[in-house]
């Protein structure tokens, strides 16, 4: 019992790690800036019902998330900077890996809530989403407990304990990003009352005291905030938000049915390698297993066919996935399952993973040394890719010590693998392909994300945009969308005036910040002088931008 609690706890100190590891990188993501400044507006106004970000927008989500935010900010000085974004997200992602694992336990067993939770604490899109300051770990943490409860609650009707829990756990993902939450739970429980032909069981949790909890927790909120902003907030979040993610609109791209078929697999790597067969048991098993198989797959189906598409949307599932190739593997090691068909599959993925390790750290090794020029790495990008080489080559090279000690690990820990697989040791070779996958992982937060912060960040143009303009003086973008991670980092309201078109406007005297393209596209400059120009972002979604003066 000892073991497992300090089995368990370290797992959850390893996702809390993971997810602070790149804390302290760059916002470049719209998104992110976007909570942000909803946080600090909060902060800065005493607003914590429904703040006014860049002074006239209404925030697009609800509040728990910067709840989270603010106070902890208050707590370490009164600043919302990246890290203490990013925080809530790795303490919610740790808190998931603790229910995954306390469940997983109490419904299969204390090996499968330890084989759970190291499957959730090494799939790469659950460690990346960890470290994002946004709104969707937090969904994922309320979510993952509410269908925990309901199944407390369907394995124990009589139980009080559950209700309660599930009709909490339902409100605050209402707080955390709106109907999605409770509405993915409630899904899945009418999928369950279909298979097992047992409406009666889901419909004997709606319970007046829960009911009233819920309403108590999320209705609170939305009845402050209509009476707050009235038909702002509902045209903000109610129809823009909700309604079009889930009937569509022109502001929503069209994707394919199958965007999230690839997402799924390439972010779960390599526990999807065995997702099929860990489905086919999970719907054979008992009540918690196959309404983990529900869980997955009523999400999956449900996002699949809404308009909006967005790769974080699969984050829910990611625990329910977890459970089930948990549950799987902790099965394959009790009857220790000889070599099958599967295995010549996973050892010939294990012996290639053994390549690239070596590959990468002979091209490293070749680099840091000078054996290869630069053009060499221009030679990997792909035809219409843009990278900042020299920005890669120089983290390449300050990191050669760490890749040296990961690559070397990880091309160990595949061999490991290879040669556990073939001798059916599946709990050595599941252990160490986990290695495999935190290597990559600490890989990707050390190196990859910092490169890419680096490349896309506007943070120096805007740092010395906030130092040439006076505080009194005025500032305003020309531009058509607010260029958020600007708006962050540059700390004051900056009006959006617009895209001016191909010719200068009739504007006031004072600063403007614009797009580098269209300025340079003006026919006449009259009046107009430039006064800072951005470094070029290596990003498809950032634009350089340019400070002009109106005289």
């Amino acid at each position: 019992m000892r073991q497992n609690v300090i089995l368990t706890a370290a797992l959850v100190v390893l996702a809390l790690w993971l997810g602070t590891r790149a804390s302290g990188n760059d916002i470049y993501v719209g998104g992110e800036a976007r909570e942000a400044l909803v946080a600090r507006a909060m902060l800065e106004s005493g607003d914590w019902v429904l703040p006014l970000w860049n002074g006239n927008v209404v925030p697009s989500k609800p509040p728990l998330f910067h709840w989270i935010v603010v106070l902890g900010a208050r707590l370490t000085g009164g600043e919302v900077t990246p890290r203490m974004l990013r925080g809530p997200s790795a303490v919610a992602a740790a808190l998931v890996v603790l229910l995954v694992c306390i469940a997983g336990a109490r419904w299969g067993g204390r090996d499968v809530g330890l084989f759970a939770g190291l499957v959730l604490v090494s799939t790469p899109q659950f460690i990346d989403e960890a470290g994002h300051g946004r709104v969707d770990m937090t969904l994922v943490a309320a979510v993952t407990g509410a269908h925990v409860a309901l199944v407390e609650a369907l394995r124990d009707p009589h139980g009080r304990l559950p209700g309660f829990a599930l009709a909490l756990c339902l409100g605050l993902a209402m707080l955390a990003k709106g109907p999605v939450g409770a509405g993915l739970v409630a899904l899945t429980a009418l999928a369950w009352a279909a298979r097992e032909r047992n409406l009666r069981a889901v419909l004997h949790l709606v319970r007046p005291l829960p009911v009233l909890l819920f309403v108590a927790v999320a209705g609170s909120w939305y009845g402050l905030a209509t009476l707050h902003r009235g038909a702002d907030f509902i045209a903000k979040q109610i129809v823009s938000e909700n309604g079009e993610a889930l009937l569509g609109g022109a502001r929503v791209p069209h994707r394919s049915p199958l965007y999230y078929l690839p997402r799924l697999v390439l972010g779960g790597l390599p526990w999807t390698l065995v997702l099929p067969w860990a489905l086919v048991r999970g719907w054979r098993g008992a009540l918690p297993r196959r309404y983990c198989v529900l869980w997955a797959a009523a999400g999956f189906i449900f996002f699949s066919l809404a308009p909006l598409k967005r790769g974080a949307y699969l984050l829910p599932l990611r625990p329910a996935v977890a459970l089930l190739v948990g549950w799987w593997l902790a099965e394959i090691v009790r009857e220790a399952a000889p070599a099958g068909r599967l295995v010549p599959a996973l050892r010939g993925l294990a012996l290639a993973t053994v390549g690239i390790a070596l590959g990468g750290l002979a091209f490293v090794a070749a680099l840091a040394h000078g054996w290869l020029p630069t053009t060499a790495v221009e030679r990997l990008v792909p035809a219409g890719g843009e990278v900042d080489v020299e920005t890669v080559v120089d983290r390449l090279r300050a990191a050669g010590g760490e890749l040296f000690i990961l690559g070397t690990a990880a091309a160990l820990a595949a061999i490991v693998v290879m040669r556990a697989l073939g001798r059916g040791q599946w709990r050595r070779a599941t252990l160490s392909a986990a290695a495999v996958a935190i290597c990559g992982a600490v890989l990707a937060l050390d190196v990859v994300i910092p490169v890419r912060a680096i490349q896309k960040s506007v943070r120096p143009f805007a740092l010395a945009v906030r130092e040439r303009v006076p505080v009194e003086a005025p500032l305003a973008l020309l531009t058509a969308d607010e260029e958020i991670p600007f708006l962050y980092y540059v700390g004051r309201v900056v009006p959006v005036l617009g895209d001016p078109g191909r010719r200068p406007p009739a504007l006031a005297r004072g600063y403007y910040v614009l797009d580098r393209a269209r300025w340079d596209g003006w026919e006449t400059r009259d009046g107009w002088e430039e006064v800072l120009r951005s470094r070029h972002l290596f990003s498809t979604h950032r634009r350089d931008l340019v400070l002009v003066r109106r005289r």
